[in-house]
């Protein structure tokens, strides 16, 4: 909710902007002074600045969320503030290496040592509180070089979707508004002769995109940034070389609007300093923000309201519930007490149980003159929370098909050309890496057939993850079976390669689906001969690509005997073809083993002979992995890496892989970079701790409910079993094993409900950390993929032990995941809920646009201390990027919480 600007304001900045060029002024008037907090930043009351309380990450480097950073009345509205080499630079280009980072209490004053060893350069930035504001220094250690003069600047990053539109101000007098679309005039800027070679992944790269850099769109010595707007308004005052406002979204859609000022030449202290001055509103509050289901609760189930609360805010000990009338009305219904305050991180939190609250209808909560959008409490509020995940997401993320709905066509038929079997070129961006020059019969660059079927797109990218795939499979056949899911609204047409959706064709989309991944893993052993790493892009001009995925390519195999533009039938010239990445990590093996156990149970009825297909593939595999078992292999060889966040999905849950994150093995030292990109992480090396300990649980299970208890299946189950119920187990993989209770012996149902007691009392404190109730989300990936991964856990361990497991786990898990979570309500679901993310970070994003069901991520912790996701900007992956396999697991736990809700009728 926006301020309401003081009538005197205009007044105020004709007068500001006189005192503004005088170095180090106020130009606002509010005189405020900041002090280092034992958090270790500069802090006053609605005003906030980090400096390197996180680095530019080892794999994904530039994500927007580290260096100098700025919050402002509640909002991060500045971040990546240190020398940059380029106006506008991408993820892919040089950052600085942090040598050390000091906070002196005394002063009031941070400082971050850093240096860019391949250039030589070293330097020291440095922020100090001055009244109204703070002073930004850079100090170098030797004059700047001449091949670095015109080059090396202080580039400070403002957030667009804050400040698009509004209006700034340079030197008091030019006015101007910051553009919607970027069109400013481009130019080159080459690289140097004996300029440090990049990777040539990225000198291919440059050379595509022709070297550009956009020209500045305003230049003074003070700017003031958001004129217009109460609560982003800020002034920045340049007493060394003028400040230049580029656009960085002239180069990528994801660009942010960057302030820079370039280094001098010959100076060392002070070479650049600016002084930045936020107009913060005088003991500014945040206002409360009440945290709810945006679809609403079962009359029976509980009923709780999260309140996030600024500390400095005293408001009311009571909360409202209203309801909404027939004629537009409010009726209150209920008042009740909020809990003590709970600090947390930066904010604190209040819980409002409204249970009591039954009867049908639609109602909202009112708490410190604050209202939520309205919600229902209706017996089928969960009904259909999970329909457009399957129908809309999972669909739209198809390969290898054309995508249409009504007048719309999402995609055409796309990637008819794979793939070829990556050479070995070293470590590839993404952290992608082909071990081996040959598999098979088979070498680097070869046309491997039949590989262009079936399958999804990973993310907001078009890669075919492996783990995602087998993810998606298994959560699909799980949801099948566990809630007789005939749902149907698409038409699939595999042989025409054409999808309809809004189109029933008599086939449940659940069924469809999992036909759909299993034709992709069925071609990989057909043809390969085993599961494979999964299939990547060649360059990263096709890597970033957004829009149609049949536009990537040009759908014709290479021949390398044709030219550049040369096209001869089915076949091209353009090596454009996607690269197929080999692996020896077992965990591929025994996870696509499950995946078509999996799949051959649920095509029965559908498609017998595919089905007996997936079987006896699933089978030949298992026989063959027993008798000459896959070798582990050595860490970061084939593209395999530790994945470090939160699990989701069936795979990770009982494989305890992230499915549909962000993973890599390159690391950011010496002034070069590693090359990180979104993607879902690959399995964890064998042999460690416990991803190792029975890796084929999931295939033994699997394979013993697709052949009804058949041996050697079942006795590996029964052998594993004592493994998988461990503590260090129950809540990784080990809570799959109720579904292992049909085929062991009587005792291993008593087994179980003593490791789940132990398990749900040690869950219980791990809970009790936030104000939530769920996992935390502390890792640089939102933490919502866990949370799902709780909601399905519990309910099948409510299911079997309803005496030791109650039904608000899984409740309580998805009615965070639709809007009672932090920073704000919106629902973690794209388009469901009465308000819910409509800006993601999905392969449409350059449109401000989403895709129905897209499940993002959520909220992280700028470090130290501020939860963030922002609802109307769709370009930071680690909070909006939706997953596939992200999706899956939500049609089983929205699923899973309609049927726990239907337990009561």
């Amino acid at each position: 909710m926006k301020e309401q600007r003081d009538p005197l304001m205009n007044i105020r900045i004709q007068l500001c902007f006189l005192l503004g060029l005088i170095s180090g002024s106020t130009l606002f008037a509010a005189d405020f002074s900041m002090r280092v907090t034992d958090k270790n930043y500069l802090n006053t009351q609605g005003f906030s600045v980090f400096l390197y309380d996180s680095t530019y990450h080892p794999v994904f480097v530039d994500q927007k969320n580290t260096a100098m950073e700025m919050i402002l009345h509640g909002a991060r509205i500045a971040t990546n503030g240190d020398v940059r080499l380029m106006p506008t630079p991408e993820q892919w280009d040089l950052v600085a290496t942090l040598k050390g980072r000091h906070a002196d209490k005394a002063n009031n004053r941070l400082t971050a040592d850093l240096a860019f060893p391949s250039f030589d350069l070293s330097y020291t930035l440095e922020v100090a509180a001055e009244p109204g504001g703070v002073k930004v220094s850079i100090n170098l250690d030797k004059p700047l070089s001449e091949k670095l003069a015109g080059r090396a600047g202080f580039n400070l990053e403002f957030l667009p979707s804050i400040y698009m539109g509004k209006s700034y101000l340079v030197d008091g007098t030019k006015a101007g508004i910051f553009p919607r679309t970027p069109n400013d005039p481009m130019v080159k800027v080459l690289p140097l002769a004996d300029e440090p070679k990049k990777a040539y992944y990225l000198e291919d790269w440059d050379k595509a995109k022709g070297y550009t850099q956009p020209l500045p769109f305003a230049e003074g010595k003070s700017i003031t940034l958001g004129v217009d707007d109460t609560l982003a308004r800020v002034n920045v005052v340049s007493d060394t070389a003028n400040l230049m406002l580029f656009d960085g979204r002239d180069r990528a859609q994801n660009g942010w609007f960057v302030l820079r000022s370039l280094i001098p030449s010959g100076k060392t202290s002070g070479a650049i300093v600016w002084h930045i001055h936020p107009d913060v509103i005088p003991n500014w509050t945040r206002p409360p923000m009440i945290a709810h289901s945006q679809v609403g609760y079962a009359p029976d189930f509980s009923k709780v309201a999260v309140v996030e609360l600024d500390p400095q805010y005293n408001g009311p000990k009571t909360a409202k519930v209203l309801r909404l009338m027939e004629d537009g009305s409010y009726k209150q219904v209920f008042e009740g007490p909020i809990t003590p305050s709970t600090p947390w991180l930066r904010y604190v939190y209040s819980k409002f149980d409204f249970t009591p609250v039954k009867d049908p209808g639609l109602y909202v909560i009112e708490y410190a003159n604050q209202r939520t959008a309205p919600f229902p409490i209706s017996k089928d509020a969960y009904a259909n929370i999970w329909q457009d995940s399957l129908d809309h997401h999972i669909a739209e993320q198809m390969d290898h098909v054309s995508v249409r709905e009504g007048y719309r066509v999402w995609h055409g038929a796309s990637h008819l050309d794979d793939g070829r079997l990556a050479p070995v070129v070293g470590e590839q961006f993404d952290g992608w890496n082909q071990a081996a020059a040959t598999d098979g019969k088979y070498k680097g660059g070869d046309h491997i057939p039949g590989m262009n079927v079936g399958g999804w797109y990973d993310a907001g990218d078009y890669d075919l993850e492996e783990p995602a795939q087998l993810s998606v499979i298994q959560s699909l056949a799980l949801a099948y079976r566990e809630f007789d899911l005939k749902y149907d609204e698409l038409t699939v047409d595999e042989g025409a390669r054409e999808v309809e959706m809004h189109r029933p064709d008599g086939v449940p989309d659940t069924v469809e689906q999992v036909k759909h991944g299993a034709l992709l893993i069925l071609a990989q052993f057909h043809n390969i001969g085993h599961s494979i790493r999964g299939t990547h892009e060649p360059d990263l001009r096709q890597y970033t690509h957004l829009g149609d995925g049949a536009s990537k390519t040009d759908g014709r195999i290479y021949d390398s005997k044709l030219g550049p533009n040369e096209v001869r039938g089915d076949y091209s010239g353009k090596p454009d073809d996607r690269w197929i990445f080999s692996t020896t990590n077992p965990f591929f093996q025994w996870n696509a083993i499950a995946a078509l156990a999996a799949a051959s149970d649920v095509l029965k009825g559908y498609d017998a002979a595919l089905a007996k297909d997936c079987l006896d593939t699933a089978i030949k595999a298992w026989n063959d992995e027993k008798a000459h078992p896959t070798p582990s292999p050595v860490s970061g060889a084939g593209g395999g890496a530790p994945a470090n966040a939160p699990a989701a999905g069936v795979l990770a849950a009982s494989q305890g892989v992230v499915s549909g994150s962000h993973t890599g093995a390159a690391t950011a030292s010496s002034g070069t970079v590693a090359q990180p990109t979104p993607a879902t992480p690959p399995a964890p090396p064998a042999g460690r701790g416990a991803f190792s300990v029975g890796q084929d649980w999931a295939a033994a299970l699997e394979l013993t409910i697709a052949t009804h208890g058949a041996e050697p299946y079942k006795s590996r189950l029964k052998e594993l079993f004592p493994q998988m119920i461990t503590s260090q187990q129950m809540g990784f993989r080990g809570w799959t094993a109720v579904r292992a209770l049909p085929y062991l012996d009587a005792s291993a149902n008593d087994q179980l409900r003593e490791a789940v007691k132990t398990y749900v009392a040690d869950l219980n404190k791990q809970l009790d950390a936030t104000p939530f109730g769920v996992p935390p989300s502390l890792g640089t990936w939102g933490g919502s993929g866990a949370v799902v991964d709780m909601a399905i856990r519990m309910y099948f361990l409510h299911k079997t032990f309803p005496d030791l497991v109650g039904p608000e786990y899984t409740l309580r898990a998805v009615n965070y995941v639709l809007g009672t979570h932090p920073v704000s309500s919106t629902s973690y679901v794209a388009g469901v809920g009465t308000v819910s993310k409509t800006k993601t970070y999905s392969n449409n994003r350059a449109d401000n646009a989403y895709i129905p069901g897209a499940v993002i991520p959520g909220y992280i912790v700028i470090k130290p201390d501020f939860p963030e996701c922002i609802d109307d900007f769709g370009f930071l992956w680690f909070e909006d990027e939706a997953v596939v396999a992200g999706s899956a697991s939500w049609v089983l736990a929205g699923n899973a919480a309609d049927a726990i809700t239907k337990e009561a009728k």
